[in-house]
């Protein structure tokens, strides 16, 4: 029963989500040129309202794996060392931009495949089978303006010849790569549910092949935000739940994100009018890549964690 309600709270969303993304997708086919504050209002309602809040409750998620390992949680220690692995990660994009930016391409697509293909078993091949569907929906949605990507590249790398010569290769042989990928996914999948069966939900597959449809039609940004807001964090949403155990229903779970949710929106803010102000000089777009970056990866950590407690 429980399993069925958390699915009964999730389907409407999604469908909404769905909707909003064929919605948008009817104005850029019949309007042709639309003003590119759409897409902005777009991307910031999907990515504040579910993209945030889903990583806003680490905290109940890394003290509920404590309680199963039957250790005590800290708060004040689970914040310190959040804060400690974000700014060792900046560090990081300051002094190596390229390697930055390949880790945490690396990290996202093992994160969305690990989350789209739950509950899946521990065998090996799952694992495999998971970095491979993230590899593809992560490729499919910044091949969505190849251009623009490549210049987001270019940018966040401090101008890297490698990083952006490396995209370029990609883009251009975006076919063979969609192939290997696809082909390897299939296969491996199916030698993985041969060896340890996982229990496929139909429902929930056919919705993400229609959310990848409609993606197919938008610009980068809003079908990141499509993707993000409207197919990862509302499953996110549902793998704690369950974990965190059956009164923390998706509802009272986003409401109890709302604390770290306003916080995150309010040092952005501050961001934005830092920038506007002092910092004009500086390009904002590599500065808000890269602190979205640095904060998903304490995130990636907690949420492995869950997964892997989960399976066992």
């Amino acid at each position: 029963m429980f399993n069925t309600n958390l699915q009964q709270q999730l389907l409407q969303p999604r469908i909404w989500a769905l909707i909003m993304g064929i919605i948008l997708v009817l104005l850029h086919r019949l309007v042709g040129e639309v003003n590119p504050a759409i897409d902005y209002i777009f991307f910031g309602i999907f990515v504040i309202l579910i993209g945030i809040p889903h990583g806003a409750v680490d905290h109940l998620v890394e003290e509920k794996y404590f309680q199963k390992q039957k250790k005590p949680f800290s708060l004040f220690r689970f914040l310190l060392k959040y804060i400690l692995q974000i700014l060792a990660y900046a560090l990081l994009w300051f002094f190596m931009p390229v390697l930055s930016l390949s880790l945490f391409l690396l990290l996202s697509a093992w994160h969305f495949g690990e989350s789209d293909m739950q509950p899946a078993p521990r065998h090996v091949l799952w694992k495999v089978s998971q970095m491979l569907l993230g590899t593809l929906v992560l490729f499919f949605i910044l091949m969505r303006e190849p251009a623009f990507t490549a210049d987001l590249i270019f940018r966040i790398t401090r101008e890297s010849a490698l990083a952006l010569n490396s995209w370029q290769w990609a883009a251009g042989n975006s076919i063979r790569i969609y192939s290997v990928l696809m082909v390897s996914l299939i296969l491996i999948s199916f030698w993985a549910q041969r060896a340890e069966p996982l229990k496929w939900q139909p429902v929930k597959w056919i919705n993400f092949i229609l959310l990848l449809g409609v993606i197919f039609f938008l610009p980068l940004l809003p079908a990141f935000a499509l993707y993000f807001g409207g197919w990862h964090s509302l499953n996110t949403f549902d793998h704690m739940s369950e974990f965190l155990g059956e009164k923390k229903l998706v509802w009272r779970l986003w409401k109890a994100a709302l604390p770290f949710t306003l916080l995150a929106i309010f040092f952005l803010g501050l961001t934005a009018l830092l920038w506007s102000g002092l910092l004009s000089h500086i390009d904002p777009l590599p500065v808000l890549f890269i602190f979205i970056a640095v904060i998903t990866l304490p995130h990636l950590l907690v949420m492995n964690k869950m997964f892997s407690e989960k399976r066992s």
